[in-house]
């Protein structure tokens, strides 16, 4: 018969194993891109530095009329904060015409973080009237 002592080490180990990581950490993606299509448009977001809601990120916009039918298409970056709010940043347009594609590099940070971001892509008639759009987290 073992001693209370002896048991008493088992049940620690058997807690310390329970506890103990399982494994390296995960590793962080910093980089990556987001796009949609829409009628009349087609929108991907590319990011890089994006290691936490603290960080500055890079951002790259490109934008392409797909429609012959003389209305703007736009795209901006949709962010959500601590708080849980959603932001929405300034719309970048292509009034080109069909066919033709504008690409855009800028950053983005905010005081109450970037705790989830997204692309939004959308059509508007000349009277700036929202027509159509799709937005991807």
């Amino acid at each position: 018969m073992r001693s209370p002592l002896v048991h008493a080490g088992a049940l620690a180990a058997a807690l310390a194993l329970t506890l103990a990581p399982a494994g390296p950490a995960h590793a962080e993606v910093t980089s990556g891109s987001a796009g949609c299509t829409t009628e009349g448009a087609r929108g991907r977001m590319a990011w890089t530095n994006y290691h936490g809601p603290g960080a500055t990120i890079g951002l790259t916009f490109t934008l392409t009329d797909t429609l012959d039918d003389r209305k703007p298409v736009r795209v901006r970056l949709l962010s959500k904060d601590t708080f849980g709010r959603i932001h929405q940043w300034g719309w970048r347009t292509n009034a080109r015409g069909e066919g033709t594609t504008e690409t855009w590099r800028t950053s983005a940070s905010h005081p109450n973080g970037l705790f989830d971001i997204a692309v939004e892509v959308a059509r508007f008639d000349s009277n700036g009237v929202h027509r159509n759009g799709c937005t991807t987290w």
